[in-house]
């Protein structure tokens, strides 16, 4: 949860609003009484923090913890004064051990700021030392200007005492450096930690350096104006402890710094050189205590320049690293790769593309968890590089895709070998064995006269495929006629997108008869496609197409619309049905029913008068497509089982499946008037078929003698050739049906 800017105005406002009292009490005989309440609030703030630590992590919850026992310091060697001013009313030597208790606070302080800051590397601890003696430098000879100076020349009773006189401011510019050094460092958003800290130290600061003014002088007693910086400090860092307790700080860790903290050391510096200068009118001369810290802060300056041009140069190779490696591999990413591709075909050297897809990662991210996938992909690119050599290169493109680019293009096959042999050796993932395996593409650059890098990936693109379409766990070296299928593809694609966008697709019908009187029950509503180039084109070939390139939602939508407009203005309507092929794709659309149902109203067509045909197939994953087919049902839309037979499906999906008609394939057709065991599958299909309800329809009948043996065992319907070409739907113009010479 963010500290807004109002609650860190708030915090402020009541920090600032603590030192009000003592102002207002102060040459009152209540002023020395206020002590107590410095010391009482010391000691809350000390418990703020320690909630602070309690709630911190890593390093920043024993700087919180420092800074409580600071707190619990100097609240403790207070009450240890105010002890002795107030009840035994005997004189407080200084120093004595309150002083103690004082100069604690500043030196555990400083210890958790720097803890709490998160500077963990080499880099940027030097940095901020630099920044910090650069600040401290510079803040010192101001502060000598304005306080130390008089410190020194009042001098005091013995050494001790005067270095514990200079010991508070001195202490106290440490304690401002730090704070500022952490508040340049935090993120927008975390700020008000930071802000509250320094606002905490510029008011002990402040009270401090007048303390060491008064006591030099003489002039100190206890509960004057200037001990509302006190009140000011801990009341900030109470309120910096409960909004730490609320939001941790967070600091920048990208390596980049800002502008304020590239500013930083330079300014405390600039305003330390303009006080010497102001001096100079006054009469004021600059001794060594100005010159010596003005002198090494130069010093120092140069040397953070230097800290600053190496740094940068170490976070340019980290960056560049960053961006041309994988986070999770450390193998090469996708721009090293092709920049090494690029590379190699420009110089004109061989080189070859081994290219890893692994086979069913999915499966193990969705059964195992991400985690465990990311001990796969792992593992692969540890076995990879192991099977590579240095001058290879190789790399994680994204996901679960290797590649190997290697200038070793014989042996290519042989390292492929080696490659999925390695992969299928098993190993531990959490408390389970895995195995995984690849599907892996070879391409090789097409010698001297050079090869585009893009052709190289495509063909190495193809090869993979290729693979994956032999079964997986295999490799396949690429060979020009991959391409020549893939731009065949990519032409059907085109081609075949133009003509849905033209609506040049047709289609065909062809009837559905009754085996006894051949009379029409239904017609079949088929795809047809007359390129105005190329000629017919096969449905066998364009669907595939259409469903590889996402079109068969169109393509399936414009045959059902076109088919039931035609067949609402068919006479035979009324006494059939129309049958239309639908993809298993189709039905992924959570929208398919809606639509079919409306394409219906549409036509002004019955539910009842339509069958959708799926196949067999998508039976195998019944859970994709159930859903809707039992949607669909519901309205009255009838299902068909097509091609039964061919399939991945087993007898169990008839029962399960929310289906109507099952169509037997053609296979099992043509050798009923000749092969005895082929009539006794098909008698016991339909004994099956009527056992559970549903209504059996023959294809592919193409004789009368396998008319007639279907009859005989029980089939009622029945399509083929013999009673009719696929052709438009005007042509059938009767609902009986003569039988086909063949």
């Amino acid at each position: 949860m963010l500290l807004r800017q109002r609650q860190v105005a708030t915090l402020v406002a009541i920090s600032l609003a603590t030192g009000v009292p003592i102002i207002l009490l102060a040459h009152t005989a209540a002023a020395p009484y206020t002590q107590l309440a410095s010391s009482t609030l010391a000691c809350v703030a000390a418990v703020l923090c320690s909630l602070a630590a309690r709630r911190a992590i890593g390093l920043a919850r024993g700087g919180w913890g420092l800074i409580a026992a600071g707190l619990a310091s100097w609240g403790l060697g207070n009450f240890y004064w105010s002890y002795n001013e107030l009840i035994a009313h005997a004189e407080v030597l200084f120093p004595s051990w309150a002083d103690l208790g004082y100069l604690l606070f500043p030196v555990l302080a400083a210890a958790g700021l720097f803890l709490i800051s998160g500077w963990t590397t080499v880099g940027s601890r030097l940095t901020v030392l630099l920044d910090g003696l650069i600040a401290g430098c510079a803040l010192f000879a101001i502060a000598w200007a304005v306080t130390l100076r008089s410190v020194w020349e009042a001098g005091a009773d013995s050494a001790f005492a005067f270095v514990v006189s200079l010991a508070y401011p001195v202490s106290d510019i440490v304690l401002v450096t730090m704070a500022v050094l952490i508040a340049a460092r935090t993120r927008r958003g975390g700020r008000g930690v930071g802000l509250l800290l320094i606002i905490g130290l510029a008011g002990l600061a402040t009270s401090d350096t007048m303390f060491a003014l008064d006591t030099s002088a003489g002039t100190y007693y206890t509960g004057q104006p200037t001990d509302a910086g006190f009140f000011l400090c801990f009341a900030a860092f109470g309120a910096a402890g409960w909004a730490a307790a609320r939001q941790p700080m967070v600091f920048d860790e990208t390596g980049v710094m800002n502008r304020l903290q590239i500013m930083l050391p330079y300014v405390p510096f600039g305003l330390a050189a303009a006080v010497a200068v102001g001096q100079v009118p006054a009469g004021v001369t600059s001794d060594a205590a100005v010159a010596v810290p003005m002198l090494a802060g130069l010093v120092l300056i140069l040397l953070r320049q230097l800290s600053t041009l190496l740094h940068n140069s170490a976070l340019t190779r980290r960056l560049r690293h960053q961006a041309y490696h994988d986070p999770l591999t450390g193998l090469g990413n996708r721009a090293l790769f092709n920049e090494r591709l690029d590379q190699a075909l420009s110089s004109g050297r061989p080189a070859a593309i081994v290219y890893l897809d692994l086979d069913d990662f999915k499966m193990i991210n969705d059964s195992l968890g991400h985690d465990a996938g990311d001990i796969v992909l792992r593992t692969v690119g540890d076995r990879l590089a192991a099977c590579s050599t240095a001058e290879d290169t190789v790399a994680r493109l994204g996901g679960d895709e290797f590649a190997v680019l290697t200038g070793q293009v014989d042996g290519l096959e042989a390292q492929a070998e080696r490659l999925l042999y390695a992969l299928r050796e098993p190993f531990e993932v959490g408390s389970r064995m895995v195995r995984v395996s690849a599907s892996v593409g070879i391409a090789v650059a097409a010698g001297p006269e050079g090869t585009r890098p893009e052709d190289l990936r495509k063909n190495v693109d193809l090869a993979m495929y290729a693979a994956k379409g032999q079964g997986k766990n295999t490799y396949a070296m690429f060979e020009l006629s991959m391409r020549q299928g893939f731009d065949r593809e990519m032409m059907w694609r085109a081609e075949l997108g133009q003509a849905l966008a033209d609506r040049s697709l047709h289609l065909a019908y062809q009837p559905i008869v009754g085996l006894a009187d051949h009379r029409v029950v239904g017609v079949e509503a088929l795809a047809r496609w007359d390129h105005p180039g190329l000629g017919p084109v096969a449905p066998e070939v364009f669907i595939p197409v259409a469903e590889r390139a996402a079109l068969i939602g169109e393509l399936g939508m414009f045959m059902l619309r076109r088919a039931c407009a035609e067949f609402a203005a068919w006479p035979g309507a009324r006494d059939a049905y129309l049958s239309v092929n639908v993809s298993p794709l189709q039905m992924l659309d959570p929208e398919f029913t809606a639509m079919v149902i409306a394409t219906l109203a549409e036509a002004g067509l019955r539910p009842q008068q339509l069958v959708l045909e799926v196949t067999e197939n998508a039976l195998a994953d019944e859970s994709e497509v159930i859903g809707t087919l039992a949607q669909l049902r519901a309205t009255g839309v009838r299902i068909a089982i097509d091609d039964f037979g061919t399939g991945y499906a087993s007898l169990r999906y008839l029962h399960l499946f929310p289906a109507d008609i099952v169509k037997i394939d053609r296979t099992y057709v043509q050798d009923i008037a000749r092969d005895p065991a082929a009539v006794r599958i098909v008698g016991t299909l339909w004994q099956l078929f009527g056992a559970i309800g549903l209504t059996a329809v023959a294809e592919g009948i193409e004789d009368p003698a396998q008319a007639a043996m279907l009859l005989e065992l029980g089939c009622p319907f029945g399509q083929g050739f013999l009673y009719g070409y696929p052709a438009p739907l005007g042509s059938l113009t009767s609902l009986v049906v003569d039988p086909v010479s063949v």
